[in-house]
Order: C-alpha cells, then sequence, then structure tokens
C-alpha cells in the first residue's frame, strides 16, 4: 500500500511540476521539499522515542494580495517514522500494536512505527527583500493507516525482519507550522497535537517535527 501511495506521489508531480501565473493569483506543483526530526511528546510509552520527518508538495494555489506576501491553499504528502528505544520494538497483533522487550532477539537493529499522510495545508508567506521568506499556516492532515517494520538479528545470528499493515490511526488531524527560508533554503517546524493511533490501536502519543526545507521557484 505504502509503495502504491509514494508511486502516486511522484506521478503527480511528474505531471503538476509547472507553474501558472499571473500579478496576483497561482498555481504551481512540486515547490518544496523537507526532511527533519520528528519528535514524540506527551507518550503513554516511555520507551517510544523520535523518528524521521518526510515531506514534500504535491500542489499549490495561491493569491497575492500584495506584492511581497501569498495567501495559499495545497497539497502535500507526509511520512512520520518513530521508533522505538533500544532493546524494544514494536509488536503488532489484530491491527493493534504496542512496544515490548526485544525477548528472544539477540539484537534489534531497527523497529519503526510509519504513518503516510496527505495534508492540506493553509499558509501565509511574507517575503523580505525578495529572498527571505516566513511561512505560519495550518494543515489539515488525512493520515493512512500506520505499518510496523523490525529489523533483527536471532539467537543464531541470523537478519531477520518483518512488517505489519494495517494499524488503525486517528483519521483526521492537523498541525501548525512555520519555515523561514533564504534564497530557497530553510528550516521548518510543526506541531501536531492531536494523538497519531486510533484510540486503543497503539501508544498514545503526539509530536513535533524540525529540520531543513528546499523550496523551488519556478521562473515566471
Amino acid at each position: 500500500m505504502k509503495k502504491i501511495v509514494f508511486a502516486i506521489a511522484f506521478a503527480m508531480i511528474t505531471f503538476l511540476g509547472t507553474a501558472q501565473e499571473n500579478k496576483t493569483v497561482y498555481f504551481s506543483g512540486a515547490n518544496n521539499f523537507r526532511i527533519g526530526y520528528a519528535g514524540v511528546l506527551s507518550s503513554s510509552d516511555d520507551k517510544v522515542q523520535g523518528g524521521i520527518d518526510f515531506g514534500f508538495n504535491l500542489i499549490e494555489f495561491g493569491v497575492r494580495p500584495y506584492k511581497s506576501g501569498a495567501i495559499s491553499l495545497g497539497v502535500d504528502f507526509m511520512v512520520e517514522s518513530i521508533g522505538t528505544e533500544d532493546g524494544y520494538y514494536f509488536n503488532t497483533v489484530a491491527h493493534k500494536t504496542s512496544v515490548i522487550p526485544a525477548v528472544g532477539m539477540k539484537e534489534v537493529r531497527r523497529s519503526r512505527a510509519d504513518v503516510c499522510t496527505f495534508g492540506l495545508p493553509l499558509n501565509f508567506t511574507q517575503t523580505i527583500g525578495g529572498k527571505l521568506a516566513v511561512t505560519v499556516g495550518a494543515t489539515a492532515r488525512i493520515n493512512l493507516n500506520a505499518d510496523t517494520y523490525v529489523d533483527y538479528t536471532n539467537a543464531t545470528d541470523d537478519r531477520c525482519s518483518f512488517s505489519v499493515y494495517g494499524i488503525p490511526t486517528n483519521r483526521l488531524t492537523y498541525d501548525i507550522h512555520m519555515a523561514v527560508t533564504y534564497d530557497d533554503f530553510g528550516i521548518y517546524a510543526a506541531y501536531a497535537p492531536m494523538k497519531v493511533f486510533a484510540p486503543g490501536a497503539g501508544p498514545e502519543f503526539n509530536f513535533f517535527t524540525v529540520g531543513a526545507i528546499f523550496r523551488y521557484q519556478y521562473d515566471e
């Protein structure tokens, strides 16, 4: 399922990677890419650790109420990959996951829970001096079911792995975010206050993200 979603997202980038605009209205595709750290907050299980945040813009429609300001609505694709403390892993049974000690495993090399999300960001961007841009906004997030993945070595040093798909998430959540870029490179931060998993489907936690953002400005 995750591979299909990635394929659709990249196909949309290829198809929509153009820009159309006039002085006050614009439409563009694939204008930013970001990668950073996803930190766990308010977790019911202290063995849940942070991980990787990854996302990119698919399309964006905006208006410029004045020359240096823009209000935009877009579609983003995002992935949060949350890990566990060393010696623990995500154990998933009957569409529910929990973090348990790695009994019977010699070493857990990696254990993570991945959540793919389509976002609808509403942003305001102020450009200063032509190169410095400050963006603030909020994103309505449509979360797909989560997957868990475990990579480990067993007692005889064999490398093993397994994945489980379909853990229910809170389908509709949101975040608030900001970004500061200079000459199309900068930093971003976001806070998602709602819990990731659906009630009873996994550890209760929310998260924040920080990282680097890269913007692409189409020729006008």
